[in-house]
């Protein structure tokens, strides 16, 4: 007898959430049903009132679980149909008991919080109960929208539907910030105001779904709003960084439940995809950095681009009607020392580093997210230098003002000793320039187009006088030097190795590599600009000669800027033949009959490519045509007074000659056994690092052919079974990997890899530009 009476038993407990709906049906629904029947004759609206009434009783029912009221999990499904309407309601009361009632299921069911937010009758009538002039609902709604978004899925939901928009639109109307997070004095109250508490709710609501909501569904935000929002937002988070540290408000932190790590996240996410006015096309640049005439592009990039320095000398008439140089050289407060350094330190927040092939902004935000908005870093943004002694090696030695690592969270402190560092002789040195400055940027990504490139750094340096700041070196990128106050001397040695070092590898010792007899010595005043190719050591001093200084020898202090054009593996030549092998193993179609060369060619085409990739690389090492800049995604000169097509032709020639000529070294010099023999030590001691620099080859499209398919960022394996493969008839296998090689050679298609070439250089330029566009909103550049 027991045991058909646990299953009876259980058959209630199996029906109950069919008799609760039931009982919702019959006791609950024709009342909710009532409150929201439109009424259209004058006699029928104390009946409507009446009905409001009833329904918001049942409502509250419904939050205290009393009966009749059943549970709201899982929620009937009547109820989820009534909810757009209720949520409407003219009624306070019922829009308001509604909202409280998506917010209690939702905490109580992650599932019925889920199918609320898929519901997008649900979104739309709680994005306009967002905007109704009663501060109940609006608090209300704000509430069940912090409540819906406790699951991803409700916070992925939402801030792709109508409420975001809304919530944006409530928080753009404030006229003011300042009453958000209190006062410092006195005036700071333990009780806030009702509009304050509902107003700091928006504020809470809107960075929780900024901070959730994809990149790519941001963009279609309207920018104007985007724009007041995030003036509103920096003033916030402005102030809330002051009260941070006061002790005048000590209780901020219950007013507003947001913390400044997650209000600078909005803010960056927010600008990411802004435009902003201060845009400066490549032919612009080019006159300012290089000459007016029609050849002087052209001579530079075939005579000194990656071979020699190149020195452009400006006259003052030429300054004056320079508007690039004019526009930097306003940026800044050049009247005294003083005024220069609180012009360029004051406001800095710290720019955390985004990996060089992350081309996905929401992977970077991820990692990087609780570090936005946090105070500089040493080293990482600033140094503060000198090079003064030389040590028992013969070396010029670098001493720091500061420790690495140090952060200065006290601005007006940090700048005060800065300005005492530089009476003692340390220059300052500001990286990240670009993401700090509008009219840096501007220059930047201008000269990133003309060469082709997917972006240019920017440091600034400021030096007292008779003084050096960094030690002797040369830099793993070609760097731009614009002498914006004083002048500078520097000393420049020829590069004695015909390898370019690459971006990122370890730098060798300068030993051997330069005599303090020898070099070049050129003195840079006010608006010169001078290139140092990389490899090429050079040092700077503003130690000049009595005689050498003439416009500012009164001030002997020195400011000048330096662009780095940092050339990217991908973007080598080096990195071309990899996408153009690449291409051509995605598109060749190998024919042959079961059993025959080209069927077991074509089954090991992505091995043998693999193994040529790592050969290509090997070539590399010793190749200095492999170690250039490809620039064949280079903005020359457009307008048709600016080049003769001869010229444009003769650059872009010059590009197809470099990749026949690479191709012919590949298919003579790429060695089957070098190549094979790095991969056995590899996978010998399962080791991938040397095999690390592969993985941007990630970015480029793969067809969908399964074995076939390279995962670059996890090389071991496949590198494991190219080693069992052709060890085992390593002869057999060099002759085909000689086919494969030389088929290549013969048949890769310039064009096709440009295309391809050029797709990547975008998706790289979109990703740098994301990031300093958030880095630039972080510093108050907000683009309007």
């Amino acid at each position: 007898m027991e045991n058909p009476g646990g299953a009876r038993k259980k058959k209630r407990r199996k029906g109950s959430g069919g008799e609760a709906a039931a009982s919702f049906d019959r006791d609950v629904f024709p009342i909710l049903l009532a409150a929201v029947a439109p009424t259209t004759r004058p006699n029928q609206r104390a009946s409507s009132s009446s009905a409001a009434a009833a329904a918001a009783r049942l409502l509250r029912r419904l939050l205290s679980r009393s009966p009749p009221a059943p549970p709201l999990s899982p929620l009937p499904r009547s109820l989820v149909a009534l909810l757009p309407l209720l949520l409407t309601s003219s009624s306070h009361s019922v829009a308001a008991l509604s909202c409280e009632v998506m917010g209690a299921a939702a905490l109580q069911s992650m599932e019925a919080g889920e199918t609320l937010v898929s519901d997008g009758g649900i979104a739309s009538g709680l994005a306009r109960a967002l905007g109704t002039s009663s501060q109940r609902v609006s608090e209300a709604a704000c509430n069940a929208v912090m409540d819906l978004s406790a699951s991803p899925v409700g916070r992925e939901r939402l801030s792709g539907s109508p409420v975001l928009p809304r919530l944006l639109y409530l928080f753009s109307q404030v006229e003011s910030i300042s009453a958000v997070v209190g006062s410092r004095s006195t005036e700071c109250q333990a009780r806030m105001s009702e509009p304050d508490k509902c107003l700091n709710l928006i504020i809470d609501t809107v960075v929780l779904m900024v901070n959730s909501c994809k990149v790519d569904k941001l963009h279609n935000l309207q920018q104007e709003l985007v724009r007041k929002v995030m003036h509103l937002l920096y003033e916030l988070w402005s102030q809330v960084i002051l009260l941070r540290s006061s002790a005048d408000c000590s209780n901020w932190k219950d007013q507003l439940q947001s913390r400044p790590d997650e209000i600078s996240e909005a803010i960056f996410r927010l600008s990411m995809d802004l435009s902003y006015p201060a845009h400066l096309e490549s032919d612009e640049v080019r006159e300012s950095f290089f000459g007016q005439t029609e050849s002087d592009f052209e001579k530079f990039a075939l005579m000194y681009w990656e071979n020699s320095p190149y020195l452009y000398r400006k006259k003052q008439s030429d300054l004056e009607g320079d508007a690039v140089f004019t526009t930097l050289h306003n940026a800044f407060d050049l009247r005294t020392p003083d005024s220069i350094i609180e012009s360029l330190i004051q406001g800095l927040v710290s720019c955390p580093a985004i990996a060089s092939d992350e081309l996905n902004i929401n992977s970077f935000l991820h990692e990087a997210h609780d570090s936005l908005g946090a105070p500089v870093k040493y080293r990482q943004d600033v140094r503060v230098v000198r090079t003064r002694d030389q040590c028992s090696t013969g070396s010029w030695m670098e001493e720091h003002f500061f420790d690495d690592g140090m952060v200065f969270p006290d601005a007006t402190a940090f700048v005060e000793k800065c300005k005492g560092a530089i009476r003692n002789g340390f220059s300052i040195a500001l990286r990240g320039m670009e993401f700090r400055s509008e009219k840096i940027a501007a220059i930047a990504s201008a000269l990133a187009d003309l060469f082709g490139q997917p972006s240019v750094g920017a440091n600034i340096y400021f030096s007292p006088p008779r003084s050096q700041g960094l030690a002797r070196h040369y830099d793993d990128h070609c760097v731009l030097v614009w002498q914006l106050l004083g002048c500078k001397k520097w000393k420049i040695w020829p590069n004695t190795k015909s390898i370019l070092p690459r971006l990122y590898e370890p730098f060798h010792s300068l030993d051997g590599l330069v005599d303090d007899s020898g070099g070049r010595v050129e003195v840079l005043h006010e608006g010169d600009i001078m290139y140092v190719p990389r490899g090429h050591v050079h040092e700077a001093h503003t130690d000049v000669d009595e005689g050498e200084s003439e416009a500012n020898a009164s001030a002997n202090y020195s400011l000048h800027l330096t662009l780095a054009i940092e050339v990217e593996p991908p973007f080598e030549w080096e990195g071309f033949i990899h996408i153009a092998l690449h291409c051509w193993l995605e598109e060749q179609k190998l024919v042959g009959s079961s059993g025959s060369v080209e069927s077991r060619m074509e089954e090991q085409a992505p091995l043998f490519a693999l193994l040529l990739h790592v050969a290509i690389r090997l070539l590399s090492d010793d190749d200095p045509t492999l170690r250039k800049a490809c620039m064949v995604a280079a903005k020359f000169p457009s307008s048709s007074n600016s080049l003769p097509m001869s010229h444009l032709n003769s650059l872009r020639s010059s590009q197809r000659s470099t990749f026949s000529e690479i191709l012919d070294k590949i298919d003579k010099s790429c060695s089957f056994e070098d190549a094979l023999r790095s991969i056995e030590l590899a996978v010998k001691a399962r080791n991938d690092e040397p095999f690390q620099w592969m993985s941007w080859l990630r970015h480029l499209p793969q067809q969908q052919h399964g074995l076939g398919r390279i995962d670059f960022c996890d090389v071991l394996g496949p590198l494991e079974e190219l080693v069992d493969m052709f060890s085992s008839d390593s002869e057999g296998a060099s002759a085909d990997f000689a086919e494969f090689r030389s088929r290549f050679c013969r048949r890769a298609v310039y064009d096709g890899a440009r295309r391809e070439f050029e797709s990547l250089l975008s998706m790289y330029r979109t990703a740098r530009s994301r990031y300093a566009k958030g880095m630039l909103a972080l510093h108050g550049k907000h683009g309007g």
